[in-house]
């Protein structure tokens, strides 16, 4: 072959179309049609004029992109040989020789080509096309002819490979844009909305600042009406209850069994109101963080063996069987003795209130390690479970019927709660309708506290 791709009629380096092909793409551009062009017109240019023709592999089936000097016909008539070597060279994407008298078919051409080479445009291992060109059965043959047609579809391949890169590229960049487009809106609507729920959160948030502090200067004014109201009835209350006493011991004089029974009863009604009066106060305090507890180290033991006793008689007076069970291990705890003695008194009181005749209460001491628990069991009536989580509210109790039988001002569980929270520790109740109640409350040993 003349050149082996170098001048027409001379010989010259393959390199040499190669600039041409370059510069082929500077003029036209490198677009897929303009790459194929190049490669077609670099080829007739040096190779002398021959037919040519370059397919694109679209899924597996080959469709004619560009062609110098060939015609439809002859891949239209004989399509079953000829495809079949082409699509041979797809599958192997190796050079496949295509026998043929390229003559016969067209006679205008001066050369007698012996058929067609197929040679596959390749990049990344994939066959992107083929280039088909007419050659001698010797030029198919001889390496040195080939392999310069062989770079320059090895650039196409390249080429052709950058540019569907480039147009992947661009789809993922439109595709990125819209859906950076559709994530901003998204964002700025979601924005929006979230500047509108802080307004409203900002707002809710003032309006709840207001009610807190108009809660706690009413609850404030409360306490203090309650403090100033309970010392105004204690003094006078307090003159009462001591005169009523020097008439019952007839120190005033002799009384007949009528005046006796009267005083008696303004005795017993002065007493109930002076302990509303002391629980009024104990709240209050408590609820101000004004109750001052006398901390000292005492026997939880010996205190619930004292407060038993204490209230046997009341027990009896029932027909109630009132037991005390303890862990005889020491049981010592920081605290104020007074208020712990409070807080039991009241459990023990409400479990004989709420046990009818025949029944029974029990206390129960037990050491759990780094706490003392108390528990006062009784056979009463019980609690509904809606009811349970009600009884430690101030001023609550169980119905009408129950309060008008019971007396009590619905104040004594209130503080015991408050009283239990001071000293570190909780009180919680178990119970069930027509099964009784159980009161228990856990207060941290001494090791475990410091004294204040």
């Amino acid at each position: 072959m003349n050149g082996l791709l170098g001048g027409k009629g001379k010989t010259a380096p393959g390199a040499e179309a190669l600039v041409a092909f370059i510069k082929s793409l500077d003029i036209h551009g490198k677009d897929e049609l303009s790459i194929g062009s190049g490669l077609l017109d670099v080829a007739r240019a040096y190779l002398n004029d021959r037919p040519c023709c370059i397919w694109k592999n679209v899924d597996g089936h080959l469709e004619k992109t560009s062609e110098r000097g060939m015609v439809d016909v002859f891949f239209d008539e004989e399509k079953g040989t000829h495809q079949a070597v082409l699509a041979k060279a797809v599958a192997s994407g190796a050079l496949e020789f295509d026998s043929c008298k390229v003559s016969s078919i067209m006679p205008q051409l001066k050369t007698g080509f012996d058929g067609f080479l197929h040679i596959p445009i390749k990049s990344q291992g994939l066959v992107l096309g083929v280039f088909s060109l007419a050659v001698l059965k010797k030029e198919a043959q001889n390496i040195q002819f080939i392999q310069p047609i062989e770079s320059l579809v090895s650039l196409v391949g390249m080429l052709l490979q950058t540019k569907i890169d480039q147009e992947n590229m661009a789809q993922r960049e439109e595709r990125l844009k819209a859906e950076v487009k559709a994530t901003t809106s998204e964002l700025e609507s979601t924005n929006n909305r979230l500047i509108e729920r802080v307004k409203e959160l900002k707002t809710l948030y003032k309006e709840l600042q207001k009610r807190v502090k108009e809660l706690t200067e009413a609850n404030k004014a409360k306490n203090e009406f309650l403090s100033i109201v309970s010392h105004e009835l204690r003094t006078p209350l307090t003159s009462l209850t001591g005169f009523i006493c020097v008439l019952l011991e007839e120190e005033a004089g002799a009384l007949n069994p009528q005046q006796k029974k009267f005083l008696t009863i303004v005795k017993q009604s002065a007493n109930r109101l002076n302990i509303l009066i002391s629980d009024l106060l104990d709240i209050s305090r408590i609820e101000s963080g004004r109750l001052n507890l006398t901390m000292c180290s005492f026997s939880l033991s010996e205190l619930l063996q004292r407060c038993v006793e204490d209230l046997r008689a009341s027990a009896l007076s029932k027909n109630l069987k009132l037991n005390l069970r303890r862990d005889l291990s020491p049981c010592e705890i920081w605290g104020d003795p007074t208020r712990i003695q409070q807080v039991v008194d009241n459990l023990i009181s409400n479990a004989i209130k709420f046990t009818e005749s025949g029944g029974m209460v029990e206390v129960v001491l037990e050491n759990k390690g780094d706490a003392l628990k108390v528990a006062v069991i009784d056979s009463g009536i019980g609690l509904p479970p809606a009811e349970r989580d009600k009884v430690f509210d101030m001023f609550y109790q169980v119905d009408a019927t129950m309060r008008r039988s019971t007396g009590g001002t619905g104040l004594g569980l209130a503080i015991a709660r408050g009283i239990v929270a001071l000293h570190g520790g909780e009180i919680w109740v178990e119970s069930e309708v027509g099964k009784g109640s159980t009161f228990s409350f856990l207060l941290p040993c001494k090791k475990n506290q410091k004294p204040s």
